[in-house]
């Protein structure tokens, strides 16, 4: 062989390496709280006014404002959305619970097995060639042979049998290395732990099954997506890290505690952490000795009503190396519920790198993306994070002083409860020393937070 052709026959190995590195693209959609009672004689039930109240529109079946969970015409204009930007090379649906609305609280089992039904059978003909991957949340009902047979076209049948005794499960793919492991957070929630739950040995199970599945995904070399319906961290904007907090789905301390140890121990096989729940647009990091070691990114509700505060609804369409799990990109949608279009006018809101300046998504850069949140002295990274938090429902950041900025950016980088509290408590944080004179409002504001 001539030395030109080695040369040629190196290069071409070199590009069958670069090129091994397949892109794929998977939809995460979240808290759909379908309200099958939104357009019907008991609309009451699901919408908290009055038709007669003039201040509201929902005429048509259509949505004008926020106070109504989604319709059905919504969820259908959802799912046109992402049968319209259906990638040739989309891999699978992350699918993270809250699946019904709470009207449907007191409905019975066969009214809410029917709900998930339909919308099951929406999502299985928009996405007829791809996996979808459910998650359990707080409002849906609980694992049963029902759901397993309306979920087997979904689901290998290993991953049906821990669905059906515990709600989580764990993806093997034949064609990567990149496994996906959905967890039941409902198990680790407040309500899981109470007299009503007639099995909260499950959540120990899960404990114990997690961490196997996270040792034999290292002995194999896979790299693992964690997916739930909610993951460890704070809700910033209600009673944030207190026992009370997880009686509405969030973990209960000693869970997040527990969670945030597993994830710091196998930062090194956790590429990525996808959840719900807060119907807001956010991300979380996680340290292990100061270091950023890993990240979790929360995708907005597709529900316009929220607990607390509003948004408009989001879908999420992610790019990534498929063979690694490497995120490299998302691109959010989002309807403006107020348009006088109706519900079939989504448009792009933004691309995560371009939105906010990233190289790329790593725990790092994310990271440093966190201390231009909390910038006082330029505001252009917060009025971007506040504009996407709220899924451009108010891109007004006059009512978030810098507590309210300090506050944020500890609920970002605080995901221990008791570290989150300690952060909004702290007038001497790094945000306090760049700007002293607001040292008395964010104690104050820490006070607000902590006792409500």
């Amino acid at each position: 062989m001539s030395p030109s052709s080695v040369v040629l026959y190196i290069v071409s190995l070199l590009w069958l390496n670069l090129t091994d590195a397949k892109t794929g693209y998977f939809w995460h959609i979240t808290d759909l709280h379908y309200d099958p009672y939104h357009n019907s004689p008991e609309f009451h039930r699901g919408c908290r006014h009055n038709r007669a109240n003039n201040e509201h529109s929902h005429h048509n079946n259509r949505h004008r404002d926020h106070t109504c969970d989604s319709s059905w015409t919504l969820i259908q204009s959802a799912a046109a959305l992402m049968a319209e930007r259906h990638p040739d090379t989309l891999e699978f649906v992350l699918w993270t619970g809250d699946i019904l609305s709470s009207s449907m609280e007191h409905a019975s089992d066969r009214v809410k097995l029917e709900a998930v039904r339909n919308v099951t059978d929406i999502l299985s003909r928009t996405f007829s060639s791809q996996f979808v991957f459910p998650a359990l949340g707080h409002n849906d009902p609980p694992p049963s042979r029902k759901l397993v047979d309306m979920w087997m076209q979904w689901l290998p049948t290993e991953a049906l049998q821990t669905f059906e005794t515990g709600g989580y499960y764990t993806i093997e793919q034949s064609h990567s290395k990149l496994r996906i492991v959905v967890l039941n957070s409902v198990l680790w929630s407040g309500g899981a732990t109470t007299s009503d739950n007639p099995h909260p040995h499950r959540g120990r199970t899960q404990w114990e099954w997690l961490e196997h599945i996270l040792i034999k995904a290292r002995r194999k070399k896979e790299m693992v997506y964690l997916v739930a319906h909610a993951g460890p961290g704070v809700e910033e904007r209600h009673n944030a890290g207190s026992s009370t907090a997880a009686g509405g789905g969030e973990l209960t301390p000693a869970a997040n505690a527990r969670l945030l140890h597993v994830i710091r121990a196998f930062s090194d096989v956790i590429a990525g952490q996808f959840y719900g729940h807060r119907h807001a647009d956010t991300f979380r990091l996680i340290y292990s000795e100061g270091r950023p070691v890993s990240w979790a990114l929360l995708a907005p509700s597709v529900t316009p009503r929220g607990a607390g505060s509003v948004s408009n609804p989001g879908l999420r369409l992610y790019k990534f190396e498929s063979n690694t799990g490497k995120v490299l990109d998302y691109t959010q949608y989002y309807l403006d519920v107020t348009n006088t279009r109706g519900e079939l006018h989504w448009s792009i809101e933004y691309n995560l790198t371009q939105y906010y300046g990233l190289r790329e998504v790593s725990a790092t850069s994310l990271n440093a993306l966190a201390e231009r949140i909390r910038n006082h002295h330029d505001r252009s990274s917060f009025a971007k994070y506040l504009s996407a938090l709220r899924v451009k429902h108010s891109t007004d950041i006059s009512d978030c002083d810098s507590a309210c900025v300090h506050v944020h950016y500890c609920a970002i980088t605080r995901a221990d409860y008791s570290d989150f509290r300690s952060c909004v408590r702290n007038p001497a944080s790094a945000l306090a020393s760049r700007a002293p004179h607001n040292s008395a409002a964010i104690f104050l504001y820490a006070i607000l937070i902590l006792i409500s």
